[in-house]
């Protein structure tokens, strides 16, 4: 068996064990959305994760150079315009920081998107962000964290990025520092700390006429409470 072959039958186990009830299709093509032309997939995934439709679009990449961001953009491009929920690329050779910083801020919602050295594909973990505090019996969680647009304060001279969340099932409220990556949820405290050191607030305030504005808040430990918010915005959970 080929080198190729090789590296796609591996790929191909491992999706059948990641969604063994799913879909697996090779080299499949569908209409593009906004291009309006016959786009190629490489393997087409569809099944469910914590009861959500999946359409994911995975592309095997086998360069003689690192993955870089203009690949990385035009296949953010192609996502959309086939209207996949799930992209992951799959790299035999590595991708640049460049093009690991570009899908790490990656803030569209209902879009997971990832890149993958092939030698760590095997460990690789498909999941959204799932809410901690409400699960099923059998421990599976019943609710994904559904993320608002990103927003962001200056502390210290530095951007800090920030997004707030709900989860789909109990409606929980979860804060997410870009910073860190550290996913923060409010049930048992008001009050939580990520690893920048950042501290995060969970504030519910009256503005009247018997209505109540929810708002997260940052404070950083040298500096007053800054309000997390974008200068034309009054609340985070519009």
């Amino acid at each position: 068996m080929k080198d190729w072959e090789k590296y796609e039958v591996e790929i191909f186990d491992k999706l059948r064990m990641e969604f063994p009830d799913g879909e697996i299709l090779k080299n499949q093509k569908i209409r593009g959305t906004f291009s309006k032309r016959s786009r190629q997939i490489d393997i087409l995934v569809k099944g469910k994760l914590i009861g959500k439709e999946i359409f994911g679009v995975i592309d095997c990449k086998k360069f003689s150079k690192k993955i870089d961001v203009k690949t990385v953009e035009s296949f953010i491009g192609f996502l959309e315009d086939v209207g996949a929920n799930l992209g992951v690329i799959i790299t035999n050779i590595g991708y640049t920081k460049s093009a690991k910083n570009r899908i790490t801020n990656y803030t569209i919602r209902d879009i997971r998107l990832d890149i993958v050295e092939f030698d760590k594909f095997e460990e690789y973990d498909f999941h959204w962000d799932e809410c901690y505090l409400c699960k099923n019996d059998d421990g599976m969680p019943r609710g994904e964290i559904l993320w608002n647009d990103p927003g962001g304060i200056v502390i210290d001279d530095k951007i800090t990025i920030v997004q707030s969340g709900e989860c789909t099932y109990c409606g929980e409220t979860y804060a997410k520092c870009q910073g860190c990556g550290e996913i923060m949820h409010f049930g048992l405290a008001d009050e939580m700390e990520c690893q920048c050191g950042n501290v995060f607030e969970y504030k519910s305030e009256y503005i009247g006429s018997g209505m109540t504005e929810d708002r997260i808040v940052i404070k950083d430990k040298k500096t007053e409470e800054e309000e997390f918010n974008d200068p034309d915005q009054t609340s985070l959970f519009e």
